[in-house]
């Protein structure tokens, strides 16, 4: 019995027709491009319809916009790094919404209370904003954390909740900002706001305590270093008196506990003991866990609109307004015709 060949029809239901389903994918693009071109003959057509109405928006807008910048007085803004181990995101996000809430009231007693500072300068804040410090060296860490998680599958959604928890906790570094009217004020008002957040009850008592630790410590330091300096000399004057002496009369060696003593051993200890008291030192005196990194700087140039800005702004505003008003025009004029259409059928 001979084979029979399937012929090129008994496929033709299965086989796709690339030639069909490349000219979809042409017509779906050509659709595409169309559309836009309408759009764009669209709002041609509105321009020159409601060339009025569009003139009159730019008219309102730029007088909007100079009187705007007439009306209001200019700010500047400057910044200062403000850096804490006991610093974190919420208690400075928490303190920056209680200043500006105070920014709010008309008298601003409360803000000149709470900073310490006259309610003259109180007058010529704006408002404060904060964001956290991030180096390349903790940018670089947080991307092999989500590559290692990423590795181990764990969820996008959970590993985003992870990395935003660590930046929460971990972030001791902030960029304080301030808006001022007068540039006047940023020198006295460096010291209030740094003081607002050293003076916290919660970075208070551990700064407090943590100087307490450092002044024990290199008290404790100080006085093993005077032990261990009496030891010394007492091991050198026990090997001149050695030296001095006939090579067969009686010595004595100096022993530890566990035998005799290790002269490099004790000097060792001791340049550790001394590099550690003179580092301890160091940190109180600078005050290392609670610095400012880099203070304000006072800028001539206001960090409000200019008075183009301010009108392009404000131009670029109410044609937004205006075409909105057009588009919602004709979608009742299209209502209007359709709802005609119905009454005349």
């Amino acid at each position: 019995m001979s084979e029979q060949t399937p012929t090129p029809q008994a496929y033709h239901d299965d086989e796709i027709d690339l030639r069909k389903l490349f000219q979809a994918i042409g017509n779906f693009f050509v659709g595409i491009g169309h559309g836009i071109i309408n759009m764009v003959l669209a709002f041609r057509r509105a321009t020159f319809r409601y060339k009025f109405l569009l003139m009159g928006a730019i008219g309102i807008g730029l007088v909007t916009g100079v009187a705007y910048n007439k009306l209001t007085k200019p700010y500047y803004q400057t910044s200062l790094l403000l850096k804490s181990q006991y610093l974190n995101a919420r208690l400075v996000e928490n303190s920056i919404d209680k200043l500006n809430l105070l920014c709010e009231e008309k008298e601003r007693k409360g803000l000149a209370k709470i900073l310490n500072i006259s309610n003259e300068v109180a007058q010529n804040i704006v408002s404060f904003d904060y964001e956290p410090f991030v180096d390349e060296n903790d940018v670089v860490e947080i991307e092999l954390l989500k590559q290692r998680l990423e590795e181990l599958k764990i969820d996008k959604k959970d590993i985003q909740k992870i990395v935003k928890q660590i930046e929460i906790e971990n972030r001791n570094t902030f960029q304080i900002s301030v808006r001022v009217f007068e540039t006047g004020i940023v020198e006295n008002l460096q010291e209030a706001l740094v003081g607002f957040f050293k003076n916290n009850p919660y970075v208070a008592n551990r700064i407090r305590t943590n100087k307490e630790r450092q002044q024990q410590l290199i008290a404790k330091l100080t006085q093993d270093l005077s032990l261990l300096d009496s030891l010394k000399n007492a091991y050198n004057l026990n090997l001149k008196l050695q030296a001095s002496k006939p090579r067969d009369a009686s010595t004595s060696v100096i022993f530890g506990e566990s035998g005799v003593v290790d002269p490099v051993s004790v000097y060792n200890q001791s340049v550790s003991l001394f590099n550690l008291l003179q580092s301890t030192k160091r940190a109180l005196a600078l005050g290392s866990d609670f610095e400012v990194v880099d203070g304000f700087t006072t800028f001539s140039k206001p960090e409000s609109p200019s008075l183009v800005k301010a009108a392009v702004y404000s131009m670029g505003l109410w044609l937004l307004l205006a075409y909105g008003l057009i588009v919602l025009i004709e979608i009742n004029n299209y209502l209007n015709r359709i709802e005609e259409k119905g009454f005349a059928s």
